[in-house]
């Protein structure tokens, strides 16, 4: 096992967030993902975004959607 210290930090994702969604991008996604279609992977493939940007603007769609 390789310690932390020496692992390849452009291989370290996971805690990484993919940065910020464009206006257009963030529609686009709920609307995807509102067709049933869709998963959050896909439709980050699609739209050439990471997947947690696509989960953050869904998430951040529901909670407007309820008076939020």
């Amino acid at each position: 096992m390789i310690p932390l210290s020496h692992a390849d930090k452009r291989l370290s994702r996971s805690a990484a967030m993919s940065g910020k969604m464009d206006e257009r991008q963030a529609l686009a996604a709920i609307i995807l993902w509102n067709s049933g279609h869709f998963d959050t992977f896909d439709i980050a493939q699609v739209l050439s975004c990471g997947e947690d940007a696509v989960c953050r603007t869904l998430h951040a769609a529901r909670h407007v959607g309820k008076g939020g």
